[in-house]
C-alpha cells in the first residue's frame, strides 16, 4: 500500500514537479536576457558618460587656454595703463612747477611794480607836503 501511494504521488507529483522546473528553468533564462540587456544598456551609457567626459575636459581645457590669454591680456593692459599714466603724471608735474615758475616770476614782478608804485607815491606825497 505505501508503495501504491509512493508510485501514486510519484506519477502525480513527478510531471508536476518536472513542469514547475521547466517554468522556472524559462524564468531563469528570461530573466538572464533581462540582465543582459540592463548590462549591456548600463555600458551604453557607461560609454556615453565617458565621452562626455572626454568632451567637458577638451571645453574645460579650451576655456582653460581662453582664461590664461585673457589674464595676460588684462595684465598687459593694465602695465600700459600704468605707464601711460606715469607719463601722464610726470608731464603735469612738469607742466606745474613752469607754472609754480611762471607765477613766482609774475609774483615777483608784480611786488617790484608795487614797490616801485609805493615809492612813487610816498615821493609825491612828501613833494606835496612841503
Amino acid at each position: 500500500m505505501i508503495e501504491e501511494i509512493k508510485d501514486l504521488l510519484q506519477s502525480f507529483l513527478a510531471p508536476q514537479l518536472e513542469g514547475i522546473r521547466g517554468d522556472i528553468r524559462a524564468l531563469d533564462a528570461k530573466l538572464d536576457g533581462k540582465i543582459e540587456s540592463v548590462d549591456a544598456r548600463i555600458a551604453a551609457l557607461d560609454m556615453k558618460i565617458a565621452s562626455l567626459d572626454v568632451k567637458m575636459d577638451a571645453k574645460i581645457g579650451i576655456l582653460d587656454t581662453k582664461i590664461g590669454t585673457m589674464d595676460m591680456k588684462v595684465e598687459s593692459f593694465r602695465r600700459e595703463f600704468l605707464s601711460e599714466l606715469r607719463r601722464v603724471e610726470e608731464t603735469l608735474s612738469i607742466n606745474f612747477v613752469r607754472l609754480e615758475q611762471k607765477v613766482d616770476i609774475s609774483l615777483g614782478s608784480m611786488a617790484e611794480k608795487m614797490d616801485l608804485f609805493r615809492r612813487e607815491m610816498l615821493a609825491e606825497i612828501k613833494a606835496a607836503s612841503k
